[in-house]
């Protein structure tokens, strides 16, 4: 893992500002499961210094732990609020794809229509609750690995998990303040983590930076 959470600042910090910040310290905590991670390699020449989870965990980032598609059940349906969900999810299905691609190392059109097939299989769309806000994130769980060669330029097979204590997936809107609002990409090479924040932007955060700088110049 390359990168936890100091406790005494909080903050998420990688390997090589921990060493810098943290240099009288060694165990962190798992951004993803909250667990102690201890720091390793660190001396060595030969491999990568990282952080590391104790015997046992349960931490989804391993992948013998990753469990795909187990959260997606909710606790009641809603068929109208669906209907919604439905609607607007194939008037921006070209922004959710571009979403998604930003995250997934550039998703293939063929693995997105993968990721709609079978989240419709499980009935994602009439979750109770469920908000537009979530649709991104939630495809993107949709498949149990990403792997490389699927898709030109991308060089790791990964996969994705939501917050590891969420049992039914409409806790994340139902319980805002206890239940982390992240998605997480585990890379399977290496078992690097890159994080995202869910938010209700379906403007891909590459493109970002560049709007806030059309914004600017013609506000």
């Amino acid at each position: 893992m390359n990168a936890a959470i100091d406790p005494v600042s909080s903050n998420l910090l990688e390997v090589q500002e921990w060493l810098k910040v943290c240099s009288n310290r060694r165990e962190g905590l798992c951004p993803v499961c909250n667990e102690q991670v201890s720091l390793r390699a660190d001396k060595s020449e030969n491999t990568r210094t990282h952080f590391s989870h104790g015997k046992g965990s349960d931490c989804p980032t391993i992948e013998k732990n990753h469990k795909p598609f187990e959260h997606l059940v909710a606790s009641d349906t809603d068929n109208e609020n669906g209907k919604y969900i439905k609607s607007v999810t194939i008037n921006n299905s070209f922004l959710i794809y571009e979403k998604c691609k930003s995250m997934a190392d550039n998703l293939s059109v063929k693995e997105f229509r993968e990721l709609i097939d079978f989240a419709t299989s499980k009935g994602v769309w009439n979750f109770k609750g469920l908000t537009f806000m979530y649709v991104p994130y939630i495809l993107l769980t949709c498949r149990g690995r990403f792997i490389k060669k699927d898709s030109d330029y991308r060089k790791k097979d990964f996969y994705f998990v939501l917050d590891p204590n969420v049992k039914k997936v409409d806790e994340l809107w139902n319980d805002t303040k206890s239940k982390k609002q992240k998605l997480w990409k585990i890379n399977l090479d290496d078992n690097d983590i890159t994080e995202y924040s869910i938010n209700d932007s379906i403007v891909p955060e590459w493109f970002t930076y560049t709007k806030e700088h059309i914004t600017n110049k013609l506000s």
